[in-house]
């Protein structure tokens, strides 16, 4: 496809922390600023408010705002690797009752004190935090002094007191853990490619796979995401930018680039994995070099261009400011934002890395009592009696129940590859005795024409069924069904109250109805109709929305007037679902010989819905 492409500005995706007031900076230069780059415009009442401050809390994004030399020094160190005085953990820029923790760093005071990822700081030695306060002018400081940070765990506010020192933040480290080269990047700065290069020349001779632990990666440098990537897969495209008059621009490692690898690579995700991490995993995607294990990621999918002296005369003494100025998305055309990486293998947290390791085991062509698992374009090999001893057997069990149809597994008892039959997960377990084993499945679909695509569904827990245990896939399907689905699918977090009338605010699905209300995926003039049976072609026309916001594709259809042919085609839809439908098709989800008009089933809903995320990439397989 045809696409307009510019030059590439110097941009940083790294998760940040906290705004702060401006100063130096005046406020007309920071209209201007706003005006000129923020990726989907600033409203006139916005940008006519007296201060830069309640402009940046009016435009309500967590990315945007004005650092001060101090701080920007801080951001850089945060993400190029330097030395630091203070306690040794990475915070989300975003307050929400408190700024969360992404990361910890190794031989720290956060770490020996028992900070964890994903606790909430909200008390500086007795200072509560506010959206307004920036944590690190009360947690950096001086060697040797006490500093008592507090957290929200669990719903528990808990005390820590640590001691400030010296804080070397190393981006990537390496080791062989039980034979498989173990690489943890914390960010993607100025030495994480020499930092991943050096790991790739030493371990490449003594592994069968590489794991990259990007479970506590907050993002990073853009070049250095994409130079990283490509010690995998070679160069090419690693990563599109779309501004906000619809413009590519894109990031590209040269064709000689070195391709330091054969070996497939498993990417370790939570949903502390954000932005550069999220890119990261997307490129290998793309181009069919590993696969990703553990938990969706974040949903950062917004990139920012930092305003500082280098780029912009406004700028003095080291001042700068961070504008979030496009969308970005992976060379396969798939977005992050918000839904975030699904990984290959949905795994619970405390599985994650012994099943990534279990899928490390050496090859062999004449193995004895071993798995071949092929997923994604990648064999893994795993060692049953390892895997059925006492420490692994639940991360085993839950690998097993991880496994979507389109993975193909052999089980050999000391016959080759060639010799074995494929054999059903379910099966597996239950000839192996893992009595835990769950299925995710629905048995009353076995018979679905949609069965692949509801399992897949049920396989990343994208949909649920019944108190009975079965999915119902004859039954039509409400648009509030339907708007759950999706919203579910999506990640879409609950939306802003009070849209329809006729939706509650505590009813089960109102969350999902006004979250696609606020995307503009659903409409409705005063109420939706919640309880009504969605047809066959609102359900085309929601689905082709929602894809020309998550890839490249769908949108890039969607510019495109409908052709004679077309409109032929697509002749039996009323006319406001012609253009929808004729996206889905060139999407490869519309489903063949339905009538538009028909009440749509929640297998149909199934149906489309799984296709269109495996074919704009949501779905990695």
């Amino acid at each position: 496809m045809k696409k307009a492409i510019f030059s590439l500005l110097a941009l940083c995706l790294t998760l940040s922390l906290a705004a702060v007031p401006a100063s130096a900076l005046t406020l007309e230069q920071a209209k201007e600023l706003l005006t000129d780059h923020y990726v989907d415009g600033v409203p006139q009442e916005i940008l006519e408010l007296d201060s830069l401050d309640a402009i940046l809390e009016a435009l309500g994004d967590p990315y945007t705002f004005y650092m001060t030399p101090e701080q920007y020094e801080v951001f850089n160190q945060s993400v190029n690797g330097q030395v630091v005085v203070g306690i040794g953990c990475t915070v989300e820029n975003a307050f929400t009752d408190g700024y969360r923790i992404m990361s910890v760093l190794p031989a720290s005071p956060a770490l020996e004190a028992g900070l964890k990822a994903g606790d909430l700081l909200v008390a500086v030695d007795g200072k509560e935090l506010t959206a307004e306060t920036d944590p690190r002018t009360l947690i950096l400081g001086e060697e040797g002094v006490s500093v008592t940070v507090t957290v929200v765990r669990d719903g528990q506010r808990l005390d820590f007191t640590l001691t400030r020192r010296m804080v070397v933040i190393p981006i990537v480290t390496h080791e062989l853990v039980d034979g498989a080269a173990y690489i943890e990047c914390i960010s993607f700065g100025s030495s994480t490619a020499d930092g991943f290069k050096d790991a790739l020349t030493k371990l490449e001779d003594q592994t069968a796979v590489w794991i990259v632990d990007l479970r506590s990666n907050p993002g990073g440098d853009s070049n250095a995401t994409a130079a990283s990537a490509s010690l995998f897969t070679g160069g090419g495209i690693m990563l599109y930018f779309r501004d906000g008059s619809g413009n590519y621009n894109y990031t590209y490692t040269m064709p000689g680039y070195p391709d330091l690898t054969d070996l497939p690579v498993i990417v370790l995700t939570s949903e502390h994995s954000a932005s550069g991490s999220e890119l990261f995993a997307g490129e290998i995607r793309s181009y069919g070099a590993g696969i990703a294990l553990g938990q969706r990621t974040f949903g950062k999918g917004t990139a920012q261009l930092v305003m500082d002296g280098r780029n912009c005369e406004y700028m003095e003494n080291g001042e700068a400011m961070k504008i979030t100025a496009y969308r970005f998305f992976a060379p396969d055309g798939a977005a992050n934002q918000i839904t975030g990486v699904l990984p290959t293998l949905l795994i619970s947290p405390e599985n994650t890395e012994r099943a990534a390791f279990l899928l490390s085991c050496p090859w062999s062509d004449y193995p004895e009592n071993h798995l071949q698992i092929e997923l994604a374009g990648q064999k893994f090999c795993v060692d049953v009696t390892r895997a059925l001893e006492a420490e692994n057997r639940p991360a085993f069990t839950e690998l097993l129940e991880a496994l979507p149809p389109s993975a193909r597994v052999l089980y050999s008892t000391g016959k080759s590859w060639d010799e074995c039959e494929p054999v059903a997960p379910a099966a597996l377990a239950e000839e192996l005795g893992l009595k835990d084993f769950t299925r995710r499945t629905f048995a009353d679909a076995a018979d679905s024409p949609y069965v692949r695509e509801i399992d897949t569904l049920a396989i990343y827990e994208i949909i649920n069924g019944y108190t009975d245990g079965g999915f119902h896939p004859v039954d039509p399907i409400t648009r509030a069904q339907f708007c759950s689905l999706v919203a579910s699918a999506l990640d879409l977090p609950a939306g802003k109250p009070g849209r329809f009338s006729d939706v509650p605010d505590d009813a089960w699905y109102a969350g999902a109805v006004n979250a696609m209300a606020d995307m503009g995926f659903v409409t409705g003039s005063g109420s939706f109709g919640p309880e009504e049976v969605v047809s066959f072609q609102e359900m085309a026309a929601v689905l082709s929305r929602a894809a020309v916001w998550a890839s490249m594709d769908g949108y890039d259809f969607d510019q495109e007037a409908l052709t004679e042919q077309e409109q032929a085609r697509y002749a039996a839809f009323a006319d406001w679902a012609q253009s929808s439908a004729r996206t889905l098709g060139k999407l490869g989800a519309l489903l063949e010989d339905v009538d538009p008009t028909a009440s749509g089933t929640r297998e149909m809903a199934a149906g489309m819905l799984c296709r269109l995320m495996e074919n704009i990439h949501l779905i990695w397989n």
